[in-house]
Order: structure tokens, then C-alpha cells, then sequence
């Protein structure tokens, strides 16, 4: 009995000083959770005191029947075991904060009923079931009772062992330590057939041990990890007090603290007398600082609020040698320990922030009268979702032939040209929006020929917007009409050359043959002569086809089918082809989609690019002019077997005088060019050294729903 009451004490001690250490730290941890855990174990006390006070053989016991004893042990058993299943259910929950004033009420209730419990017990534990049977042992419901408790301290056990794998915290352990002697007591307690058992003695150290580590994950918990924390919080403050006097003494705006009744400044740093120019030592008044004119920043500070602030506030200040500064000013209440109020301003001179900000409206005003008397557009291009919107468009070309800025700004080409024109322009602002640079020519205006030039701008390697030029080069083209003559004879000459033995020496032959037969032929060769005919027809066609190349051509604009064109320019292009054993083919449908156009000038650049595809491959090939339509374009392809052109190269196809042939004058290329740009359309050349070049032109269709105005833009 002797060591039954001081192991009882033992625990009851630990018990209590667990629900001590809750009741003092509650204050300042807040946490209602561990409170109620901490109530648990102030009631489990109390079982363990009854317990004691009743068991057999004790000179003050408060019962007579064993019973009685057993009862209060199992009472205790069951609360600690469901402190344990709380404190799974919440372990890793929020804490509750929430309650802490009615902390004392829950004391008193939960002693209340303990109390009433514990009448219950000492009263009436003669009708209770039976727990234990002297000499017998325990029965059947407290050893239910006892591995139920086993069961739920196992499931803690295993918990509390996977929490401590990942946290490595020395309160996870004690608790998974708590749990295993506690196990170790509930099953040590069904063994025993008498009270007097020394299995009885094993069972309350193990229950000692078990309180002991609960109390010590408790402290650990609730006490050290707090202080280490309240102690490492105390030294952030200590660095944070002097990383702000730091702040206060060495930042470059002024800082003042001042009384706004008495408008004493009692507090500056060293910026504000480098700013004002005051002597630090002597006091300063905010009368001193701001000039009397300024009636607005008086009124603020007049009507300061401990519960409002200035921020960022534009107004002028003065020096000491009367000099106004341009300042920004924000001030905000301070609350001192004796609860006065008192306000902080920080003062930061923006005098050269000023004088930037004016030369930047005045760099702007500049720039956009720049932009106004530029001869040409100026505009820029951003995609917005899928649509190209128009964020800058201004120029002497836009105010005299369109609408103001303000009406360009925001709103797509759709709004302002017909659907075909706008496509193609939408084309262009793809293109460009792709990372290309563009060049390109238009007749967007009645009688106007405009340079239009695209720019993408990129920002971490992606377009954010285009940039683009429009300039009026209308009185150019006249030259550049010089040039297309000039080139259309030298490819009449070179095509001459080529042929002019070829046809004459034939075309006599043929003659003197059929002057003799037609005298003295028979019946039977009227078959040759037909042949005959239809051979000196076929060189007529040839030579009048020529005299089109050659003689200049008045520019109409009509209706024409793309497929009978190429289909003249291949028969014309058949001779030259022979000569430099190259065979030509057209692919693709015969498709009566028409083309609004100048039949001679897309019949020299389709002889144009058919030449180059001969002339890149001077050994023969296959020139394959395919055609494809959808339903706004069609794409006219000339893919030749050559050696192909450098990527590097491409780019600068098209320049004056630039060429990659020995005697050749960069005209050809530039010219097609030109007449593609003039038709609404755009060449796309494509190459791979040792493969070939694909050349691609893209024109608008006609349809029958367009009108003459359009028609007329159009053109």
C-alpha cells in the first residue's frame, strides 16, 4: 500500500502541475485547445485523489467497498484516454483563441460534474457492475474497458512516431513515450488477481512514467517553445528599432516629428537640415517651413486625425533663406506610450522630379509636332483580342486625305477601307507581327501610290506592337516606270537573241516550201501543208508576243482569268525552255476565279519569274507553276530545281541593282515586285540551298458583289 500511495501522489502531482502550467501560460499562449487539455487532466486528478483516498487499507478511505476504488481508477483511465483521442482529432488543427475569458467557468463547470460523478461513485458503486474479483482477478468489462484504452494509446503511439519522423520535435517523442507506457499500464492492470498484486505496483510506475512525459511535451510545448520564440521575436525588434533609426538618420528624404497643437518640430534627421538648412540643436516650428501663401497644406495640418494620413501630398515648402522647393509630403499619426498623439512627415524633394517631368512634356509636345508635320503617316499597330487596333496614327497624309487622329485611335482598317483592302492589310500587319519587317507598296487612295513600311516591336522576344511609316511616293513611280521599260527591253533583247535563229531560218524555210507545193502539190499532201500553216501560225504568235513585251502598254485595269495568262505566258516561255532543256508544267484546278487586273503586267512577271527559274538551273530541269485559290486570294507558285538562294540573301531580292547573276541589273525582281505591290498583292519567296526556290504571289480575287467605288479604290 505504501508504494500504491506514493507512486498515486506521484501522479496527481504531475497531473495537477499539467493543469497549473496550462491555467498560468493561457494568458499569453491564447490557446483554447490546450486548455481544455489541461482541464482534462485537473479532472483526471481528481479520480486519481478519490482512487487513492478509497483504496483498501488506507486510514482516511472515503468508501467501503472495493469497488469504489476500481471504479475511480477506470474513471481516470477513460478521461486521460480521451484527452488523447481529443488531441488526435485537433493535433494539427487551428488553435482555438477564442473563449479564454470564460476559462474560469469552464473550471468550475468541469468540477462540478466531477464532483457529481464522483458522489455517483462513492454512493452507489455497490450497484455498479463488478470491476474485480479478490483472488480472481479482473473481469471481462474492465479488461474491455482497459484494452480499449491500449487501442486508442496505440493508435497515438503510431501517430505521434510519423509526426516525429517529419518534424523531429523533442515533444512529438515525449508524447509518442507517453503513449507506450500508458499502453504498457493498461495491459499490465489485467493481469493482476489481487489489489496487493505486485503487477499493480509495474501498472502505476508505468502510468507515472506516462503522465511524466505528457507533462514534459506539455512544458516543452507550451513553455520553452514559446520563451525561444518570445526570445528570438524580442531580437528581430531590437534589429528592426535599429534598422528604422538607421533609416531615420541616414535616408535621403527629410523626416520630422512634430506636435500638431503646439506645431514644435521636436524630432528631424540630418536630410531635413541639409534640405531647409535649420540648425538641428535649435527648435523649429512647421510656420518656419511653410510659407504663408500656402494656405492648403495649413488646412491639412489643422484638421490632422489620429486615425487619418497624408500621403504623398504635392505642395511647396521653404527653406530657411526663404527659397521655395517642390515637395511631396506624407504624414501619419504616431501614438506614443503615454497615449499621446503625435505626427511623423516625410519629406521628399521633388524639385528635379519637376524639372524632368517638364522637360518630358515638353520632349513629348515636340515629338508630337514632329508627328503632326511629318509628310507622310506615322501609326502603330496592336493586337488586341485578334483584332490589329490602331494606337498611333498622325501625319500631314492622314489629316489631308482621312479622318482627325482622335477618330483613327482604338479602331481596326475594317472600319475604314472595303473588306478586300482591309484583308490584305491585315495580311501585312500579320506578317509583320510574326517578328518580319515589311515593305510594301498600295493603292489604298484614288490616284495615290503609298510606300507603307511595317516594324515589329519585341519585348522579351515576343511583337507587343508594330510600328509603321506610310509615305506618298506617287511622284516616284514615274521613275520607276523609266526602269520597267528599260527592263522589259532587255528581256525582249536577251528572249531575241535566243530566238532569232530559231525562228527566221524556219519561218523562210517553211515559206519557199509551201510556194512550191502549192504548185505542185497533189491531193494527198494537203496534209502537209496544214501542218505547215498551223507551224507558221504557232511562230506568229510568238513574234506578236514579242512586240507586247516590247512595245510600251497603256495600264488597264479588267477582269481577267489568271489561268489563260499563264497558260499564254508557258506557250510564249516553250522555245527558251527547249533550248536550256527545261520542262514546264502547271498544276493545280482550272479554276474561272477571276483576277481584277493589267493582263501585260502580270504577263511580265510571270515571264520574269519563269526566266529566273530557267536561269538558276543551267544545266535543265523542271520549272511547276501550281495555282491554288480559297475564298479571298489566289496563290500563283513558280518552284524551280535550281541550287537555291541563301537565307541571309533573301531579304535584299527585290533591291535596285542588286543580283546574283554575272550580267544582270537587279530590275527584274524589283519590278515584279512593284507590280505584285501595285495589283494589292505580295510575293512570298521561299528557298533551300541544293533544293530549289518556290516564289509565291498572293492577289485578291474580283468578286461580283464589289462595286465600282471599291473597284475604283482598288485600282
Amino acid at each position: 500500500m505504501f508504494w500504491h500511495t506514493i507512486l498515486e501522489l506521484l501522479s496527481i502531482s504531475i497531473t495537477l502541475s499539467i493543469f497549473i502550467y496550462g491555467w498560468l501560460v493561457l494568458p499569453y499562449t491564447k490557446n483554447m485547445t490546450n486548455f481544455i487539455v489541461t482541464l482534462g487532466f485537473m479532472i483526471v486528478s481528481v479520480f486519481d485523489i478519490l482512487h487513492t483516498l478509497s483504496y483498501d487499507g488506507m486510514p482516511f478511505t472515503v468508501a467501503e467497498h472495493l469497488q469504489t476504488s476500481v471504479w475511480f481508477w477506470v474513471l481516470a483511465r477513460i478521461t486521460d484516454t480521451l484527452l488523447i483521442l481529443f488531441g488526435l482529432v485537433y493535433f494539427n488543427r487551428d488553435k482555438v483563441k477564442q473563449g479564454i475569458h470564460y476559462a474560469k467557468y469552464y473550471v468550475i463547470f468541469s468540477l462540478i460534474v466531477t464532483v457529481a460523478i464522483s458522489y455517483l461513485v462513492i454512493t452507489y458503486s455497490d450497484r455498479f457492475p463488478l470491476l474485480i474479483v479478490e483472488g480472481e482477478g479482473t473481469t471481462a468489462l474492465k479488461n474491455s474497458i482497459e484494452y480499449v484504452s491500449a487501442g486508442i494509446h496505440l493508435i497515438g503511439l503510431i501517430y505521434f512516431w510519423r509526426t516525429y519522423k517529419k518534424t523531429k520535435q523533442t515533444y512529438h517523442a515525449d508524447l509518442l513515450l507517453a503513449c507506450y507506457f500508458l499502453i504498457l499500464c493498461a495491459l499490465t492492470v489485467t493481469l493482476y488477481t489481487s489489489i496487493h498484486s505486485f503487477s499493480v505496483i509495474v501498472a502505476h510506475v508505468f502510468k507515472v512514467l506516462g503522465y511524466f512525459y505528457i507533462m514534459k511535451s506539455f512544458y516543452y510545448q507550451n513553455l520553452k517553445v514559446p520563451l525561444e520564440e518570445k526570445q528570438v521575436t524580442e531580437k528581430k525588434l531590437v534589429d528592426v528599432s535599429s534598422e528604422l533609426e538607421s533609416l531615420f538618420k541616414y535616408t535621403p528624404d527629410a523626416i520630422v516629428i512634430f506636435d500638431r497643437e503646439s506645431r514644435l518640430i521636436f524630432r528631424s534627421n540630418v536630410a531635413f537640415k541639409e534640405m531647409f538648412g535649420f540648425d538641428q540643436e535649435r527648435p523649429v516650428f512647421l510656420e518656419q517651413i511653410v510659407p504663408q501663401t500656402n494656405d492648403e497644406i495649413t488646412s491639412y495640418v489643422e484638421e490632422l486625425h489620429p486615425s487619418r494620413s497624408l500621403i504623398n501630398f504635392p505642395t511647396q515648402l521653404k527653406r530657411k533663406n526663404e527659397q521655395l522647393i517642390e515637395v511631396s509630403v506624407t504624414i501619419s499619426p504616431i501614438k506614443l506610450e503615454n497615449q499621446q498623439v503625435v505626427y511623423a512627415a516625410i519629406i521628399r524633394d521633388e524639385t528635379d522630379k519637376k524639372k524632368v517631368e517638364k522637360e518630358m512634356k515638353k520632349a513629348r509636345q515636340e515629338l508630337q509636332e514632329t508627328i503632326e508635320h511629318h509628310q507622310g503617316t506615322i501609326f502603330k499597330v496592336k493586337k488586341i483580342e485578334g483584332e490589329y487596333r490602331f494606337t498611333l496614327c498622325d501625319g500631314k497624309l492622314l489629316r489631308k486625305y482621312c479622318d482627325t487622329p482622335e477618330d483613327i485611335i482604338g479602331r481596326t482598317a475594317r472600319d475604314f477601307f472595303p473588306p478586300e483592302i482591309a484583308s490584305v492589310m491585315e495580311e501585312h500587319y500579320e506578317q509583320a507581327w510574326k517578328g518580319e519587317p515589311l515593305t510594301y507598296q498600295s493603292n489604298i487612295f484614288d490616284g495615290i501610290i503609298l510606300l507603307i513600311s511595317l516594324i515589329p516591336k519585341k519585348y522579351n522576344g515576343q511583337t507587343v506592337e508594330i510600328f509603321g511609316t506610310i509615305t506618298d511616293i506617287t511622284t516616284l513611280i514615274e521613275t520607276e516606270e523609266l526602269l520597267r521599260k528599260t527592263e522589259k527591253l532587255t528581256v525582249v533583247g536577251e528572249l531575241a537573241a535566243g530566238f532569232a535563229h530559231e525562228i527566221r531560218n524556219p519561218l523562210t524555210t517553211l515559206k519557199g516550201f509551201i510556194q512550191l507545193l502549192e504548185i505542185t502539190s497533189e491531193i494527198k499532201n494537203k496534209e502537209y501543208l496544214t501542218i505547215m500553216h498551223q507551224e507558221i501560225d504557232r511562230l506568229e504568235m510568238i513574234t506578236n508576243e514579242f512586240m507586247v513585251v516590247a512595245k510600251p502598254q497603256a495600264i488597264k485595269y479588267q477582269r481577267e482569268n489568271i489561268n489563260n495568262i499563264i497558260t499564254e505566258v508557258l506557250q510564249f516561255m516553250g522555245p527558251q525552255a527547249l533550248l536550256m532543256n527545261v520542262e514546264m508544267k502547271k498544276e493545280g484546278t482550272e479554276s474561272k476565279a477571276l483576277i481584277y487586273c493589267d493582263k501585260n503586267q502580270l504577263r511580265q512577271v510571270f515571264i520574269n519569274l519563269i526566266k529566273n527559274a530557267m536561269e538558276a538551273m543551267p544545266n535543265g530541269g523542271t520549272i511547276i507553276v501550281k495555282v491554288a485559290t480559297d475564298d479571298m486570294f489566289m496563290e500563283i507558285s513558280v518552284m524551280d530545281e535550281g541550287n537555291g538562294i541563301p537565307e541571309e540573301i533573301i531579304g535584299r531580292l527585290g533591291e535596285p541593282f542588286y543580283t546574283l547573276k554575272e550580267k544582270g541589273t537587279g530590275l527584274g525582281l524589283m519590278v515584279t515586285k512593284k507590280i505584285i505591290e501595285s495589283h494589292n498583292g505580295f510575293l512570298e519567296i521561299k528557298s533551300q540551298v541544293g533544293a530549289g526556290t518556290t516564289m509565291t504571289i498572293k492577289l485578291p480575287l474580283w468578286k461580283e458583289e464589289t462595286s465600282k467605288t471599291e473597284m475604283k479604290a482598288f485600282s
